[in-house]
């Protein structure tokens, strides 16, 4: 029995509320969310954390978890374990993906984590994936009309979800292996990487989403065409492409939700970061430490979504598969519905 197993504190210790905690586990980034409900079913965040372990680095060779990735992984989920039972929280809801899902040693790995920590986590299939992320994003988004397709573009693969906001369930969703860590590990690795691996990356992308992005235009040609239609990016990418077009020196979750990325900004950055070396990217204002290896490769991905789309810009927002995972299982423990349309909503300072 682990540490945080034994002692515990009950649930609601903390004054304000029960209090809950998810935890997203990536291909390139594990996320932590505490938060407590209030009477008016109103979230407050009470502690939110996220560390970049690198999982995937060297998927491809046995479709393994290497040994490095997994101790820094267990790492992340020791420290983790010790603040849930800082914070009195009830059994996170932990979800994993990515090369986790895909990996030979995936069930191996989260045996040693449960053993290690008492966190158990379970293998999101693609389809859940994709509607917890949908969830998410739609929970802090700030207007709520027409036909929305969402994407969470992780470390290895991408989650499309195309939603009618009018409606309780999703329309149609799909998962793309592909991703911002995966690219860049197999194309772009060189420092800085140079015009024909950006362009070999390019056509490798937009081979892999073109059958998703086919799906798409076929489920839009039977929408009204007077529904509006936009596309909202979730995830360490596109979050951090915002954080960077705003200029963050201090990442604040609350501004980003619905700002807008245009193709024109996309394809500036894109030619700035693929000429720079890692150095010179430390120096980027916004650009999230840690992050500054595969940031090229998960902007050439939303620009070639945008570019398959025939659109001009999107709508970025900090929700995603963390903040479905927390509204799941609080609608789960409380007896909710669970619904894209959620009765709960996110304090606006905290989230």
């Amino acid at each position: 029995m682990s540490r945080l197993e034994k002692k515990r504190r009950p649930l609601g210790a903390e004054p304000g509320g029960p209090v809950f905690a998810a935890i997203d586990a990536g291909s390139h980034t594990i996320r932590l969310l505490v938060a407590t409900l209030g009477e008016n079913l109103e979230i407050t965040p009470l502690k939110t954390e996220r560390r970049i372990t690198c999982l995937a680095r060297g998927f491809r060779e046995g479709r393994t978890l290497k040994e490095a990735g997994m101790s820094g992984s267990l790492a992340v989920f020791r420290e983790y374990a010790a603040i849930l039972e800082d914070y009195g929280a009830g059994p996170a809801a932990c979800g994993a993906t990515g090369v986790i899902r895909k990996a030979v040693n995936g069930k191996e790995f989260l045996e040693r984590v449960h053993e290690e920590t008492g966190i158990r986590a379970r293998i999101l299939s693609e389809e859940a994936e994709a509607i917890l992320s949908t969830r998410g994003v739609l929970s802090v988004l700030p207007s709520r009309e027409g036909a929305v397709l969402t994407f969470d573009l992780g470390g290895s693969s991408t989650e499309f979800t195309l939603v009618d906001t009018a409606r309780d369930e999703p329309l149609w969703n799909t998962s793309v292996f592909i991703g911002a860590a995966t690219v860049t590990e197999r194309w772009l690795l060189d420092d800085p990487p140079g015009s024909p691996a950006c362009a070999a990356a390019a056509r490798d992308i937009r081979e892999a989403l073109a059958p998703a992005l086919a799906t798409v235009h076929e489920l839009l040609r039977e929408a009204p065409e007077s529904r509006p239609f936009r596309v909202v990016g979730t995830a360490g990418t596109a979050t951090t492409l915002a954080a960077m077009r705003l200029g963050m020196a201090e990442y604040r979750p609350f501004l980003v939700n619905g700002s807008a990325l245009s193709t024109a900004w996309l394809d500036e950055t894109i030619a700035l970061l693929s000429r720079s070396t890692l150095e010179a990217r430390r120096g980027i204002r916004g650009l999230e430490k840690g992050r500054e290896d595969i940031i090229l490769g998960g902007g050439m991905i939303v620009r070639a979504i945008l570019e398959g789309l025939g659109l001009d810009g999107l709508t970025v927002v900090d929700g995603g598969l963390l903040e479905g995972l927390l509204i799941d299982e609080i609608e789960s423990r409380c007896g909710l519905p669970h619904s894209l349309k959620t009765p709960l909503t996110w304090r606006r300072q905290g989230i």
